[in-house]
């Protein structure tokens, strides 16, 4: 059975958080209708602060689902769960001037503010499709993080094959 969970921002409820509990597991499940904006959610329970991560775009808003154990709940604090807070995510004053100089144009907004917000990466153009590579070590933050699951890792790097529209694209 599925508990509810407030998903607020700035004090007001901007969408819906619930969460199912296991013996050893938490599910949760958020929904921000109507938003496209990247942004975060943050569990919050006892005063203290967890990333549940950043939603992804589903239908007409974002979604996000993730699992977590107790016993990690438990060690950051926040259980039980309070409530779901939303965090929005500033692409930086200069992420117009970046975004233009991509070489394509992303049609979804959390891609776009993603490639906006990222230090410039090396493009070149691959058959009908796009590569941008980062050099990347392991232990170093991820570049565009919401897009790491279709990320090649070489040794020394990580890219990425897109699309015109910014989507992932199969090789």
């Amino acid at each position: 059975m599925f508990r509810e969970l407030p998903l607020v921002s700035g004090g007001v409820c901007v969408g819906r958080a619930e969460y199912e509990e296991s013996q050893l597991h938490l599910w949760f499940r958020c929904r921000l209708p109507g938003r496209q904006e990247v942004c975060k959610l943050w569990l919050v329970g006892n005063g203290r602060r967890l990333l549940l991560g950043t939603p992804a775009p589903q239908g007409d808003g974002l979604y996000l689902e993730r699992s977590l154990t107790h016993s990690s709940l438990k060690e950051a604090g926040v259980y039980p769960p309070e409530r779901v807070e939303l965090e929005m995510t500033q692409a930086g004053p200069d992420s117009e001037r970046l975004q233009s100089s991509l070489p394509i144009r992303p049609s979804d907004p959390v891609i776009a503010a993603a490639l906006a917000a990222e230090r410039p990466g090396q493009w070149q153009r691959v058959g009908d499709r796009w590569q941008v590579a980062y050099p990347w070590q392991l232990g170093q933050p991820m570049p565009l993080l919401p897009l790491f699951c279709f990320a090649r890792v070489r040794q020394g790097e990580v890219s990425f094959l897109l699309n015109d529209r910014g989507y992932p694209a199969a090789e």
